[in-house]
C-alpha cells in the first residue's frame, strides 16, 4: 500500500513539470480550436502556455490543420493567411503585486502595463493561427503554397503526443 501511495506521489510530480500544453482541443493547458468559414475554409488556432516553446505550438497547429483537411476527404491545404501572437504576463515579485499584462499583437503593437520590469518574473503563451482553404487537388494558383496533409500527419506524427 505503501508503494502505491509513492508511486502516485511521483506521477504527480513529474506531471507537474511537464505542464507544457499536449496536443487536444482547447481546455486549460490550452490546445487546439477551429471555426469554419465557408465549406472548404477554416481558421484554425493552436494555445500554447508558458511552458510551451513556439515551434511546439507551430507544429501542433500544422497537425491539427492536417488532420481537419483528411477529416473533411481533401488531400491538400494551403495556408491563406496566418497570425502569431504572444502574451507576456509579469508579476513583481513582491507577492503584494497584482500581474499585469505586457502583450504584443499580430501587427507588433506592445503594450507595457508595467516598465520597471526589474525584480520581475514573467511567463509567456503562444498562440498560432492559420486560415486554410483545403483543395483536392493542386489548384496552379496555390502551387507554391500548397501541404500534403498525408505527408503532414507522418513528418509530425512522432513530435505530437496524442
Amino acid at each position: 500500500m505503501k508503494t502505491i501511495k509513492m508511486s502516485s506521489i511521483l506521477i504527480l510530480i513529474l506531471l507537474l513539470f511537464n505542464c507544457s500544453t499536449p496536443y487536444q482541443p482547447k481546455g486549460t493547458l490550452g490546445g487546439y480550436s477551429e471555426e469554419k468559414i465557408t465549406s472548404n475554409m477554416y481558421v484554425v488556432k493552436f494555445q500554447g502556455n508558458q511552458h510551451t516553446k513556439p515551434e511546439k505550438v507551430q507544429n501542433y497547429l500544422l497537425y491539427r490543420c492536417a488532420e481537419l483537411t483528411k477529416e473533411y476527404g481533401y488531400d491538400y491545404f494551403t495556408a491563406i493567411n496566418e497570425e502569431h501572437h504572444f502574451d507576456e504576463y509579469v508579476a513583481k515579485k513582491d507577492v503584494n503585486q497584482p500581474w499585469v499584462r505586457r502583450g504584443s499583437m499580430s501587427g507588433g503593437l506592445k503594450v507595457y502595463a508595467n516598465p520597471d520590469l526589474q525584480n520581475s518574473t514573467s511567463s509567456t503563451n503562444y498562440t498560432a493561427v492559420l486560415y486554410i482553404k483545403f483543395l483536392s487537388d493542386i489548384e496552379e494558383k496555390h502551387k507554391n503554397a500548397v501541404f500534403n496533409a498525408e505527408e503532414v500527419l507522418e513528418e509530425l506524427s512522432g513530435s505530437v503526443k496524442n
